[in-house]
């Protein structure tokens, strides 16, 4: 096993309830009505605010996208770590396993956040929206994540998600993918689009990467 990479929002950071009153919100002011922000985001199955923005709105999508974050980056609280998360974390890095974030959210977004909740310090890279021309599902960012961390070995790295766009990244990226149940907004398409392993907790993600360094199945 090379490196370690991780979505972040329903990953490793519990951001549920900010964004979804951001994305009520959005929705609000863009389209003028009420939505179940749950339903919305479930059936965007992991993609990036950028597209959802124009699948709502086509060539305005960008009105979506900054009245959402304009609104969630002026909440006062919006991410704390899921249990267990910094102890997993802790154990892959004393362990000398390069790590990276790769998330659909924007990279000083993301950078912000994982530091507020002391989580920057065990990454070599933050991958970003805003990092690529192509988002996940596509490869492309797990690819970048990969280039600055300098490891050019797809199939021994792997990566951790909660929705399917993260699963079928990993899979296009040549990757091995879990599942990171624990956060899942819908488990059930997670599932569906057939991780490579589960894990119900963060601490069972040490399960696969003690697996990988051995070199055996977990």
């Amino acid at each position: 096993m090379k490196a370690l990479l991780w979505d972040m929002d329903d990953t490793l950071l519990d951001t549920l309830p900010a964004r979804m009153r951001a994305l009520a919100h959005a929705y609000e002011v863009c389209l003028g009505g009420t939505v179940d922000p749950h339903a919305l985001w479930r059936s965007h199955r992991g993609g990036s605010l950028e597209a959802m923005g124009q699948r709502l709105l086509g060539e305005h999508g960008t009105r979506f996208v900054k009245a959402y974050r304009d609104f969630y980056y002026g909440l006062s609280k919006r991410a704390v770590p899921f249990e267990g998360t910094q102890e997993v974390l802790r154990a892959c890095h004393e362990a000398g396993i390069p790590m990276a974030v790769v998330t659909s959210k924007v990279s000083y977004g993301a950078i912000d956040e994982l530091a507020e909740t002391d989580l920057l310090q065990y990454f070599a890279a933050v991958v970003g929206a805003d990092d690529s021309d192509h988002h996940k599902p596509d490869p492309q960012p797990i690819y970048i994540a990969l280039e600055r961390i300098c490891v050019d070995e797809p199939a021994r790295t792997v990566f951790v998600g909660d929705s399917p766009a993260d699963m079928f990244a990993a899979r296009n990226a040549g990757c091995t993918s879990v599942a990171a149940l624990w956060g899942a907004l819908d488990e059930e398409l997670t599932l569906d689009a057939a991780p490579g392993h589960t894990a119900r907790k963060p601490a069972e993600v040490l399960r696969v990467v003690e697996a990988r360094l051995a070199g055996v199945s977990p």
